[in-house]
């Protein structure tokens, strides 16, 4: 591993950087739009709160409505991007404030207009859809559904004024990028520095067991320090969540966050079941050849992300990342190819490595502007695997914002990843095709497996049971702090890897490195978003005039559910075949890591 010194932001290259001046050309005209959008706000609620509506009013209303949101969606953008990569300039910290300031008041202003769509009859709002919007068909049957669930306009008022406001979250990100300090360590004669990138992009994969475990133990040692300010934050989050559950009529936390996101308790404890039955033991197995491979005897939970043939790693830079992209996504057709070429010549994607960069990657779409995608590029062709699941997202919400307008702009977040892992696997698949050479081949299917389904179906979903843990001893009221949630983490961890490796005790820390627990039941989502992907993708292989429907189905957003989605782009996961056959197909890849292994073997004797 190259040795890898961050560098201020103002040190890094522009052409490798985002362009947000193609939402506001600079911050005099974000802040200018910020004032006019304070007025639209203002006459907004003049006009709307104290009337009743007719089909023609409430047309009107709805577009002025959407026009609103659209707008704020740049403002946040324009605001929040540049924190994410540079959490110590000072123009994005005012920018940032700013903002803050005016959510506050856009909550205040648009609250009733929300209250006031569920006093609405369920005979006006379908004679809304039959005669002028029947695009927001899917939206208001949410509505009509939701109904049970409403408080009184005075209630809905103060629970968005309070949402509003900076919350736990962002207490969580100031302690993990701004206090956190980690120590550097020794190995060989050499010291190393620490940090959250270093760690998560490089030291957890260095082929040198000693780097990988010193570099676990100063992580985890200022991981400790801050323990019990994080374990604050986090509870008091979840018991902010737990409170308005109750208020809104759950008896579950989880009910409560499934219904926030379109989701189906059903498919979620399938989901969670499931995969600890079914896909551990295909996963200690790899872990199993890892350590065979690697002559590790003591493999513990800080060697489990090593590349099962480092030597054969391949080197790729950014510009020639692009034409890599091209070729393995062609199936998808000229207008996704179109899309890359857009995402590189307009600055969409934030390459570099630099002070004050958040950890791992994002893709957040400003409709019909951009798709910005954040990543910490290390030169190495894996790369490839986690920027084609941006571009993922990216091409998914682009078409989303072409097609749709901002009340269908989101998706369910069942569905949410199903984009963007499925083109990790057509990468992969298009791979495997190009070459018959074996060592080439394994390195394709441990990529597919270290990063594709660890990432996705493993790490995520490992955080997906420790939430679901979590929410219920909170539904129970039981006792939480620190050592606590640490233990559930470390109880999980166990139970999935079983004998395949050793999990100390700084392991039940990593409940600390996931923001993911701030976004209601985000992880669990990857591994639907794979179940489907796994299976668009493959059959795309089998079938390229598929791509077409799956790429409809992507520009279909929210005004569809989650199982007609999935329907729509060739997955059926009313059934739980789909996530049993993409659970098979994690145990046919292991199978040939170890074939391809003992074939390579066999050919250097």
């Amino acid at each position: 591993m190259s040795e890898l010194k961050l560098v201020d932001r103002k040190d890094v290259e522009e052409k490798y950087t985002w362009d947000i001046s193609l939402i506001y050309k600079d911050s005099e005209e974000f802040r200018n739009v910020l004032e006019q959008q304070k007025l639209k706000l203002k006459k907004f609620k003049e006009s709307y709160e104290n009337i009743s509506f007719d089909l023609d009013t409430f047309d009107i209303a709805i577009r002025e409505f959407e026009e609103i949101i659209e707008e704020s969606n740049k403002l946040s953008h324009y605001a929040f991007l540049p924190m994410t990569v540079d959490r110590f300039n000072t123009v994005s910290i005012e920018n940032e404030s700013f903002y803050n300031t005016y959510r506050t008041l856009e909550a205040a202003n648009l609250s009733f207009f929300t209250s006031k769509l569920y006093t609405l009859s369920d005979n006006f709002l379908d004679d809304f859809v039959a005669n002028k919007r029947s695009d927001l068909k899917y939206y208001f049957e949410k509505v009509k559904n939701n109904k049970k669930h409403i408080l009184s306009k005075e209630a809905e008022s103060v629970l968005a004024t309070l949402g509003s406001l900076p919350d736990f979250y962002n207490l969580y990100e100031i302690t993990k990028f701004e206090d956190m300090n980690f120590d550097s360590f020794e190995v060989d004669g050499k010291t190393r520095e620490n940090s959250y990138v270093l760690y998560e992009n490089l030291y957890e994969m260095d082929r040198n067991k000693d780097v990988r475990r010193k570099a676990a133990e100063s992580f985890y040692k200022t991981l400790n320090n801050y323990k019990n300010t994080t374990a604050n934050e986090y509870i008091s989050h979840i018991k902010k969540e737990k409170a308005i559950a109750t208020m809104r009529g759950f008896d579950s936390v989880i009910d409560y966050l499934l219904n926030q996101q379109d989701g189906n308790r059903e498919l979620y404890d399938r989901q969670i079941k499931t995969l600890m039955s079914d896909l551990a033991p295909h996963i200690r197995k790899y872990i199993k050849l890892l350590s065979r491979e690697h002559n590790i005897s003591d493999m513990t939970f800080a060697d489990c992300k090593i590349d099962l043939d480092p030597d054969y790693e391949v080197d790729m830079s950014i510009d020639e990342s692009r034409e890599y992209l091209k070729k393995s996504l062609a199936v998808l057709g000229e207008d996704y190819l179109k899309l890359i070429d857009e995402s590189y010549d307009k600055r969409w994607t934030d390459f570099p490595q630099n002070k004050g960069k958040s950890t791992g990657g994002f893709c957040a779409t400003v409709p019909n502007i951009a798709s910005y995608i954040l990543l910490s590029w290390t030169g190495k062709m894996n790369e490839v695997f986690v920027l084609a699941h941006e571009i993922g997202h990216a091409y998914h919400f682009m078409s989303t914002g072409k097609h749709q307008t901002m009340l269908n702009f989101d998706c369910p977040l069942y569905f949410v990843e199903a984009p963007s892992t499925c083109n990790e696997v057509i990468v992969s698949n298009y791979l495997l095709s190009s070459s018959q050479d074996a060592r080439f081949k394994r390195w394709v299917i441990s990529n597919m497996i270290s990063r594709t389904y660890f990432h996705n179906m493993v790490t995520h979903y490992l955080e997906a049971v420790y939430q679901d843990r979590v929410y219920k001893k909170v539904d129970n009221d039981e006792f939480l702090n620190a050592d606590v949630l640490s233990q559930i983490k470390k109880d999980v961890l166990t139970e999935f890897f079983g004998d395949s490796l050793e999990i100390n005790d700084g392991a039940g820390l990593t409940w600390m490195r996931q923001p993911h627990y701030y976004m209601g039941l985000y992880p669990y989502t990857y591994s639907a978003g794979l179940t489907i992907g796994t299976a668009v993708a493959n059959k795309i292989d089998k079938d390229n005039s598929l791509a077409s429907k799956w790429l409809y189905t992507l520009s279909k957003g929210s005004s569809m559910s989650a199982l007609e989605l999935a329907k729509l782009g060739g997955c059926d996961v009313s059934t739980e075949e789909p996530l049993k056959e993409a659970i098979s197909y994690v145990g046919y890849l292991v199978d040939e890591l170890y074939r391809l292994t003992d074939e390579i073997k066999e050919g250097t004797k």
